[in-house]
């Protein structure tokens, strides 16, 4: 088996079994796993233009589309016509929202110190520079500046 192969298999397991918990942990919240990414996104970029944070997250614009009209209907975020540009909509947490996506914020916390408490040859640190390192290549491709 190769390793690129083995990367493959970690992270697409890490990320379902890390959102199956999540999600179970959250239930009370009444919100799925993408929208839990969502309301984190949008609180660490506010006033976000719908566009971006389908490209910046790599999810597909209809599902941001959908995942956004259920979270306006559940008043966790607000959906406004961006005023520099009428075509595109800026995104924006609701009070509620950003008190929700405080507390996603700190079970999704908690389940990774956990995760790193019991994975002694894992360092939080350096797999966070790594991951981001990769990310940010990920990010310059989508913007054909690679």
């Amino acid at each position: 088996m190769t390793q690129t192969f083995l990367f493959n298999k970690y992270i697409a397991s890490i990320y379902r079994q890390s959102k199956n918990e999540f999600n179970q942990q959250v239930a009370a919240l009444d919100i799925r796993a993408t929208e839990g990414d969502l309301l984190l996104f949008v609180d660490d970029h506010p006033a976000i233009s719908q566009r971006v944070i389908a490209q910046q997250m790599v999810l597909d614009p209809s599902l941001v589309a959908r995942d956004l009209r259920d979270l306006v209907a559940k008043q966790l975020v607000t959906r406004t016509v961006d005023p520099h540009d009428g075509r595109a909509h800026v995104i924006a947490l609701t009070p509620l929202g950003h008190q929700q996506a405080t507390e996603i914020r700190q079970v999704m916390a908690a389940w990774w110190q956990n995760l790193f408490a019991t994975t002694p040859a894992a360092d939080a640190e350096t797999m966070g520079a790594q991951l981001t390192a990769i990310y940010d290549t990920l990010q310059q491709r989508l913007k054909g500046t690679d």
